[in-house]
């Protein structure tokens, strides 16, 4: 199996129609049927069925999809590191970083250090902690912006932002028209909650409530924040994100962010896999950000 062939798959994988995919790729239709039945013949087993409109993938089709996309990934990676090391500081950060403050972190990192290093761009990928932990540790990501609690036995990191955690509440409901800045979780245990859809985030939320002996209502699970907002503002729920998620709401939406009590603090980290070691371009942005808050 090569490259070539991973990428014939995953073009037919996409286009659910061989004739098509064979336009897209610039091939005659027998030299890609061909391709493929070699790569079935190969890992033995059928990858594709092949209807009379369209393709549908099996099982095994899925499986080879998602992993194909990651080794074409991995493989356009390993050629920005090989043009790095032949060009000095240069090629593509592959940077990851959860929602809320995450983005304007990532902005603003990268506006100082285009100032030194004009010839580095970026790949930005969002997600929650636990995809952005497996991106890392796939080689998809060398860095990312993760938040606590941070898993200490697969990555390393430095703390750069430290936050509280509020509810995003819809203008129409009375915690929002109270003039009061914050909320405590007995007021809000009794209303459908938006949360984060990590894992561990959703058992960390659920311990709050258990002084109040009520067992709180998710309803909605969304790794991002500007779609918790955009819930929030259509009166689905009160959401539980970072207080900083107020940056990046609308002014037009209808919605109030207020602080809950007791506190509960989050820290935003950068973070890398720490069995690899960072390429040279990684290496030079951890220490710009290290750097950064050292000062």
């Amino acid at each position: 199996m090569d490259l070539r062939q991973i990428r014939y798959f995953l073009t037919v994988a996409e286009e659910r129609n061989i004739t098509r995919a064979a336009e897209r790729l610039h091939l005659s239709q027998p030299p890609l049927s061909r391709a493929l039945m070699d790569l079935e013949e190969e890992l033995g087993c059928t990858l594709i069925i092949r209807g009379k409109r369209h393709v549908t993938l099996t099982p095994e089709g899925l499986a080879l999809k998602r992993r194909g996309e990651q080794i074409l990934a991995l493989a356009d990676i390993a050629k920005t590191e090989i043009t790095d090391v032949k060009k000095g500081l240069s090629g593509t950060l592959y940077l990851g970083h959860v929602d809320s403050n995450g983005p304007s972190l990532a902005a603003e990192w990268i506006s100082s250090f285009k100032e030194e290093y004009p010839n580095v761009t970026y790949n930005l990928w969002c997600g929650t902690v636990d995809d952005l932990t497996y991106r890392m540790k796939s080689g998809l990501l060398e860095l990312a912006i993760t938040m606590t609690p941070l898993n200490t036995e697969q990555l390393d990191g430095i703390t750069v932002y430290s936050d509280t955690w509020a509810a995003i509440i819809p203008g129409s409901h009375p915690l929002a028209k109270s003039k009061k800045k914050t909320v405590t979780l007995d007021e809000i245990v009794d209303t459908d909650l938006i949360i984060s859809s990590r894992h561990s985030r959703e058992e960390e939320i659920r311990s709050w409530f258990e002084p109040t002996g009520k067992e709180p209502r998710f309803i909605v699970k969304t790794a991002h924040s500007s779609n918790a907002s955009k819930l929030v503002d259509q009166n689905i729920g009160i959401a539980i994100f970072p207080a900083s998620v107020a940056k990046n709401i609308s002014a037009d939406s209808n919605v109030v962010v207020k602080t809950i009590t007791p506190a509960v603090g989050v820290d935003y980290i950068l973070s890398w896999d720490k069995e690899k070691i960072p390429s040279a371009l990684a290496s030079k942005f951890i220490e710009h950000v290290r750097n950064m808050y050292s000062k």
